[in-house]
């Protein structure tokens, strides 16, 4: 039987895995951009991990994962508009 909530966390390996590469590259080439990215992805992962725990009824991890994800948006996209 499959799990209603799998693909959310194929999904969320996928961004997690998306963001460490993607970081590394960043800081490797030292490139804003990219790093801005990589926090996305990093933000993206938490959300998918926050909605695999609203489909198996946890509400506070749900609350939790997504308010991470809302304040690290929240705070690329204010450095990235100053910054870049």
């Amino acid at each position: 039987m499959k799990h209603p909530y799998k693909k959310f966390f194929q999904i969320q390996l996928l961004m997690m895995g998306l963001a460490l590469l993607l970081g590394v590259i960043a800081l490797l080439k030292a490139s804003l951009v990219m790093i801005v990215a990589a926090f996305y992805f990093l933000a993206f992962s938490f959300i998918f991990e926050g909605l695999s725990e609203y489909k198996k009824q946890h509400k506070l991890p749900f609350a939790q994962q997504t308010a991470r994800a809302f304040f690290i948006i929240v705070l690329i996209t204010y450095l990235a508009i100053i910054l870049i």
